[in-house]
């Protein structure tokens, strides 16, 4: 998007940010909520680690500069701990869950599909979740360029968006089925995400601008953003009001 490639995309709130902070010209146009414990901190089966009390010293991966890092640092300021008291290891989805299995990490920071893959195929098991902690939003966002120049078909990819999403939460069997045959992935893994997270369209309001600006400070606090945001000036309002999610 920054390169003009794209005119719209789907990205996590925080990696947003990480983008927004560099002075990308982009803004949010729109966005869905999950459920928050749908983001989640696993251990293998057998591991010691039975609480959030037993994460002190073990070594934790995640993604840097996403919710895989915030969650973790969250996770550990609320027990009390420093985020120095346990070593984070910056791992992708993909290397984590190797490294996971492997034993070469101890706790693995992730969201769904990934939990519901680990657990079911690889026992994975869940010491602590996103619950109070994460606002668990994902963004739609668009270049600069293309909401001044392609305003309406803007509008219109994000209706369309939202009326799928809306679809997709009453044909989880259907929506689990059509996806697996497009990422590959076990169809039972996608119905097991796909029903815990309950994935919804939000409007941008007060309410969600509030709590991103909340977790953008925090992250900020964390050295995960390298400055303080207004939030506010990252979001367009406009195309909420036409959708008519408010």
């Amino acid at each position: 998007m920054n390169a003009g490639a794209l005119d719209v995309g789907y990205t996590g709130d925080l990696s947003f940010l990480t983008v927004y902070a560099a002075s990308a010209p982009i803004k949010v146009i729109g966005g869905t909520r999950s459920d928050a414990k749908t983001q989640a901190i696993l251990v293998r089966q057998d591991s010691p680690v039975q609480s959030v009390a037993d994460l002190k010293g073990k070594r934790l991966a995640g993604t840097r500069g996403g919710w895989g890092q915030f969650l973790i640092d969250a996770t550990l300021e609320k027990a009390g701990y420093k985020i120095e008291d346990a070593p984070f290891a910056p791992l992708g989805p993909v290397d984590a869950k190797i490294a996971l299995v492997a034993g070469s990490i101890d706790a693995w920071a992730v969201w769904e599909p990934y939990i519901s893959l680990a657990t079911l195929k690889d026992n994975a098991r869940v010491v602590a979740n996103g619950e109070g902690l994460t606002p668990t939003v994902t963004f739609i966002v668009a270049s600069d360029n293309a909401i001044a120049a392609k305003r309406a078909a803007v509008q219109d990819v994000l209706q369309r968006l939202n009326k799928a999403r809306l679809w997709s939460l009453d044909h989880l069997p259907e929506y689990a089925k059509n996806t697996a045959e497009l990422t590959k992935l076990p169809e039972d893994v996608l119905l097991s995400a796909y029903t815990a997270q309950r994935t919804s369209p939000i409007a941008l309001d007060e309410s969600v601008v509030r709590k991103i600006q909340e977790a953008s400070d925090r992250a900020t606090r964390y050295g995960i953003l390298p400055k303080t945001l207004d939030v506010n000036k990252a979001v367009d309002r406009s195309f909420t009001a036409a959708a008519n999610l408010n």
